[in-house]
């Protein structure tokens, strides 16, 4: 199976988690509205989103250790840069890897999101606005042209 479509298939069968100041957990999957989502973003006042993660750069396991300082060090990241965001967990319906820590960032530019994840050697993250579904960012520029290769050789009609 190629690094894509193992990736891709990861991606959308997998559950973002948000845990709520509340303590109930707020769960998205790409391409699947969700109403809950947009009351968060109102309340927060905020019109779009990044969930990402410092876990496992491009797929390689690390150690629980390891993982933990990554987030560590994203979330000071976020901090210094101002950025609202709540924790939260990808959790994969296959089981083929443990569930990951995330942050779930308010109102953060998908250019930031780029950067970061490039930062932490991330293949995608998931984003969003306000009023509409959660979608897959690849990334990895190899991904992602990997992917258009594969959109094109596709008839969409």
């Amino acid at each position: 199976m190629s690094k894509l479509h193992t990736f891709f298939t990861a991606s959308m069968t997998t559950r973002y988690t948000i845990e709520l100041p509340d303590g109930s957990l707020l769960t998205l999957s790409i391409g699947v509205p969700e109403t809950k989502l947009d009351d968060l973003l109102t309340y927060h006042q905020a019109a779009r989103y990044a969930y990402l993660t410092a876990y496992n750069p491009q797929s390689t396991t690390l150690s629980a250790e390891e993982n933990q300082q990554r987030n560590q060090q994203l979330c000071r990241e976020l901090d210094q840069r101002g950025f609202r965001y709540l924790i939260g967990k990808a959790i994969p319906d296959t089981g083929e890897w443990e569930p990951e820590l995330c942050v779930f960032a308010f109102d953060m530019p998908r250019i930031v999101v780029l950067e970061l994840c490039q930062a932490y050697a991330q293949d995608g993250a998931v984003v969003g606005e306000l009023g509409s579904a959660p979608k897959l960012m690849f990334t990895n520029p190899k991904l992602r042209e990997d992917f258009k290769a594969l959109l094109q050789s596709c008839v969409l009609e």
